[in-house]
């Protein structure tokens, strides 16, 4: 279990912001944190499958609402991730398309791996 005392500024999320936000109700930090992992495979497949395909409108509103999803947990390391692909769907550059998918799904591993191990 990860305490959240001794959390360091690098974990994949903010744990007094998302309580924060929370209003200090752990019960609905572990419904949110369940909701999200349970929503998550579909959200970024929808981005790998416009990614893949270089549809820049799908791309950004499947950024968008993951970007979301990441933001309202405090998870400011995924949802800048998912910010640039956001934009890279919104102006149409797909330059860096692969290296910030694939930075996005790092930064979504190191997520996965804290929630698993996070005790609110």
């Amino acid at each position: 279990m990860v305490d959240m005392v001794r959390i360091s500024e690098e974990a994949p999320i903010n744990v007094d912001e998302l309580m924060e936000i929370m209003g200090e109700d752990r019960e609905l930090v572990r419904d949110c944190l369940a909701d999200f992992v349970g929503e998550f495979e579909g959200m970024m497949g929808a981005i790998r499958d416009a990614a893949g395909i270089g549809d820049g409108e799908s791309l950004e509103q499947a950024a968008h609402a993951l970007k979301g999803s990441l933001t309202y947990l405090a998870a400011k390391p995924a949802a800048e991730a998912a910010s640039k692909l956001e934009k890279s769907g919104r102006n149409k550059t797909f330059l860096t398309l692969e290296a910030d998918l694939a930075s996005l799904e790092r930064e979504c591993g190191k997520l996965g791996a804290f929630i698993k191990g996070f005790s609110p």
